[in-house]
């Protein structure tokens, strides 16, 4: 306290030339308006500058909290997409008293860990049985398919994803109605290739992949990717088509969890059929 005292002591002519200059400033502004309306500008600016950073740091700290929720609500409109339904009346016409029945269900999940760069990659969710999941569910992002699951635990489940060897999914070329199956051949990340598809077929670079619907995994028009090359080698049935993804797996940190509500009734019917 002793040493403050002295040392505005010391400086009292320097802090009293500040309190006049603070006193003509005040006296020039509040007698002068125009000295007082560009007080007033600047101090809005200046002001408007503080609190739109203030703002903007409060908005950016906010966003994980916001994505959270967005994941949310979007799992629950996904599950109320026409083709997430099964209609009783006829699918060309929709009448009031229609009864819907629930075909697909969406539960929306955070990524917890994820490989990309290995020959056979996961992801690591935070649900687990708890929360409903099963093996064999599909896995998606906004962007498109991301793989299915393949282990689960009471909180967590691991994903096996399409950057994997083993990971072959149905897929459908959109211009021409053409179906194959889509395989990762490994190294980058972003393209992968499309096998089965017939020499006869018609399609151009830039055509879109999705999913075909003929799993009982994967509803039908999930993204997949876009075509970027294809040749056919001589003497040879199929085309090599070369794809590259629509999800980008280095960005990804939320994904919807798929559950077919009909998945047992469709295995069902199927195996019989085989039987036959």
């Amino acid at each position: 306290m002793r040493n403050l005292i002295q040392f505005i002591i010391k400086n009292s002519f320097f802090f009293f030339f500040l309190l006049l200059e603070v006193l003509s400033f005040f006296l020039v502004v509040s007698n002068n308006s125009y000295q007082r309306s560009s007080f007033i500008s600047a101090s809005n600016g200046v002001t408007s500058g503080i609190l739109s950073v203030v703002s903007d740091a409060s908005d950016y700290f906010g966003l994980k909290s916001e994505n959270e929720v967005l994941v949310r609500e979007n799992a629950y409109l996904r599950s109320q997409l026409l083709e997430s339904n099964l209609w009783s009346e006829n699918s060309f016409k929709r009448y009031n008293d229609s009864v819907k029945h629930q075909f697909y269900t969406y539960k929306s999940a955070r990524i917890l860990s994820k490989t990309i760069q290995n020959r056979n990659n996961y992801l690591i969710l935070d649900k687990g049985r708890r929360d409903g999941i099963e093996l064999e569910m599909g896995v998606i992002s906004s962007n498109g398919i991301v793989g299915i699951v393949n282990d689960v635990s009471e909180n967590f489940c691991s994903v096996i994803s399409v950057l994997h060897k083993q990971s072959a999914i149905d897929a459908l070329i959109t211009s021409n109605g053409y179906t194959g199956t889509i395989y990762w051949p490994g190294k980058d990340y972003t393209v992968a290739n499309l096998k089965n598809i017939p020499s006869h077929a018609k399609f151009s670079v830039g055509d879109t992949i999705v999913t075909s619907g003929n799993s009982t995994i994967f509803p039908p028009e999930i993204p997949i990717g876009y075509i970027t090359d294809f040749n056919l080698k001589a003497g040879q049935n199929f085309y090599n088509v070369d794809f590259r993804y629509s999800v980008d797996f280095n960005k990804i940190r939320h994904v919807y969890i798929i559950h077919n509500l009909l998945k047992e009734e469709l295995m069902k019917i199927r195996e019989e059929q085989d039987e036959d």
